[in-house]
């Protein structure tokens, strides 16, 4: 059964160790099987690019990218599983497709998975942000999962708003680069939105929202150098939680934070909240 190489880059970077006389050329095509489960705009953006290789130097050089797209990561999984167990029915393995990397400790399990790292040179690989490649490492070490749709959480502002906040108060961006200062903006937001309605008391409006409260409590605990989770129960009698509650229950209830069960892009393109702080996943639902 063949190796699965867990990457979309390039695919000729695959054929580095072959010998030069049974390398693929335009007469001699190879073609490689690659699974993804983008949709929307990525699944646009990535059958692109698929398309203008296949046309230039896949063309050229032989090498044919052949493409399923599938319904999510649990489609995928499920799919690989089935592979691996050799089940009736089952697909035959891809040569690349993207996967979470508990789905590639399964392939790993059957040595069913090549090292990329031979792949890519130090620098090549210093492009990616550091952690995002070391969680593609596995127990032994070796690196099967490279992040090519990776996200991680940012901080979005709508600038229209804060800007004229900006001009008419002494608030500034560089307020917002700790959560001590986030929260004392927050609350020089709702005073300053409180007194553009003088007739009407307490309807300040609320300056930011966090999509996921959990992670922005792993936050927290990270830059404090505490453990969020200890024993498998959460840390709850930690000080840092008590910064935790600070930056994020008071303010709440003060109207400063918005509660909300949905996300983030939602409130700010509305003008409900003027930062959100979310998934990098999440950009292409906030307008330019």
């Amino acid at each position: 059964m063949k190796k699965v190489i867990i990457f979309t880059i390039i695919c000729i970077l695959l054929l580095t160790g072959c010998d030069s006389n049974n390398l693929p050329n335009a007469k001699n095509p190879v073609t490689i099987n690659l699974w993804h489960n983008y949709g929307g705009l990525m699944k646009e953006t990535m059958d692109n690019l698929i398309d203008e290789f296949n046309d230039t130097e896949g063309k050229e050089k032989g090498i044919i990218i052949y493409v399923t797209s599938l319904s999510g990561s649990a489609t995928i999984h499920e799919k690989l599983k089935m592979a691996v167990n050799d089940e009736p029915g089952s697909p035959e393995l891809p040569d690349i497709t993207t996967l979470y990397p508990n789905t590639a400790l399964m392939l790993s399990e059957k040595g069913l998975l090549d090292d990329i790292e031979s792949h890519f040179s130090h620098e090549e690989l210093s492009l990616f942000i550091p952690e995002f490649v070391e969680e593609g490492r596995l127990s032994d070490g070796k690196l099967y999962v490279l992040p090519t749709a990776k996200s991680t959480e940012v901080m979005f502002v709508n600038t229209t708003i804060f800007n004229k906040f900006m001009e008419e108060t002494d608030a500034s961006y560089n307020d917002l680069h700790t959560f001590q200062g986030i929260i004392e903006t927050a609350e020089k937001y709702y005073i300053w939105t409180d007194e553009k309605t003088p007739d009407i008391k307490n309807d300040g409006k609320t300056f930011i929202t966090y999509d996921s409260l959990f992670n922005l409590a792993q936050t927290i605990y990270k830059q404090s150098n505490d453990n969020f989770i200890v024993d498998n129960k959460l840390a709850l009698s930690s000080n840092t939680f008590k910064d935790v509650w600070n930056f994020c229950f008071e303010p709440s209830v003060k109207g400063y934070i918005a509660i909300y069960d949905g996300y983030g892009s939602d409130l700010i393109k509305t003008g409900n909240v003027v930062v959100s702080i979310g998934s990098t996943a999440g950009v292409l639902f906030y307008s330019d």
